[in-house]
């Protein structure tokens, strides 16, 4: 799926071949002044669970069809997988990495229900220890500010750190300390960073939006947290504190009318795959390279009318 743009990434960039001569370099001039620039996208990643694993179907089938993914921005578990590309630029890499991924590994049956350590050394592990400033494609993470029940962006600092905010759920896990504010689940204040996403220059936003919409539960959260959460003390009473002032419904993603560049959200197919559905990894990549390929002449005829409109 080759596209009819040039296909290069920050890591393509770097794989280069050998050095000729001059006529072999002024012939290789000729050929990309030749060939229009790759599209620049800026992706979004929502929160999901298991689900987001759709996310690599996506970048991988955006990839191949020539896109460039010049900054990518995630929240909870698209934070994780957001990361995961960012870290390296290589899909591949992403691909078999999260393949490899045992939740059962790094689970334990009391509360936080994920070992904070195992899981930070996982997330150290996969993102090579790297800090936002390593990334090969700039990377933006969302989690919430519990103190302040707002989004955080997180671009500095360790990004397994951050990824780990991001996906600290509610009551499941120990909320993380971050400079001076206390951090979690980036899905409790932006379910898909649009606008974390339409940064720098890009052509097209493209968000992967998997989270389902479960507003019966949103509002028992809330209604608990209002009349049983006085009982709840340690770490779980920031929870309590950030539910009791939150209205009972979870911010969902809306696209951005004042926005000049436009965006397109897909939706992987996923109805038989939940939340937790771990087991279910290489379906969800399948569902996300399916949602590509069904609106990619969509896609690319957005690309050509903006293409067209700068003249």
């Amino acid at each position: 799926m080759a596209g009819a743009w040039g296909s290069s990434s920050p890591r393509d960039d770097e794989r280069g071949g050998s050095d000729g001569g001059a006529g072999d370099q002024d012939s290789r001039a000729s050929v990309r002044a030749a060939v229009p620039a790759a599209p620049r996208i800026g992706l979004a990643l929502s929160s999901g669970g298991a689900r987001g694993f759709a996310h690599v179907g996506v970048i991988k089938a955006l990839r191949e069809a020539g896109f460039s993914i010049v900054n990518v921005a995630g929240s909870s578990m698209g934070g994780i997988i957001a990361a995961g590309y960012a870290v390296r630029g290589d899909v591949v890499e992403l691909e078999r990495r999260v393949l490899d991924f045992r939740a059962r590994d790094y689970s334990r049956r009391i509360l936080p229900i994920m070992d904070p350590t195992r899981l930070t050394a996982f997330l150290d592990d996969f993102l090579e220890g790297a800090s936002f400033a390593d990334c090969a494609v700039p990377l933006r993470i969302v989690a919430t500010d519990l103190r302040a029940r707002a989004a955080a962006t997180l671009d500095e600092g360790s990004v397994a750190l951050a990824a780990f905010a991001s996906s600290a759920m509610p009551f499941l896990h120990r909320p993380v300390p971050w400079q001076d504010r206390l951090l979690a689940d980036g899905s409790l204040s932006c379910v898909l960073p649009l606008a974390q996403a339409n940064t720098g220059e890009v052509d097209l936003v493209i968000g992967s939006l998997v989270s389902r919409h479960l507003p019966a539960l949103n509002s028992f959260t809330v209604g608990l947290a209002r009349t049983a959460g006085g009982a709840i003390r340690g770490w779980g009473r920031p929870y309590i504190d950030f539910f009791r002032e939150r209205a009972p419904q979870l911010p969902w993603p809306s696209i951005a009318t004042e926005s000049t560049i436009p965006t397109v959200v897909l939706t992987p197919h996923l109805v038989q795959i939940g939340p937790l559905d771990f087991g279910r990894m290489r379906d969800a990549t399948t569902a996300g390279e399916e949602a590509v390929a069904m609106r990619l002449d969509e896609i690319r005829a957005i690309l050509e009318g903006a293409r067209t409109a700068r003249g």
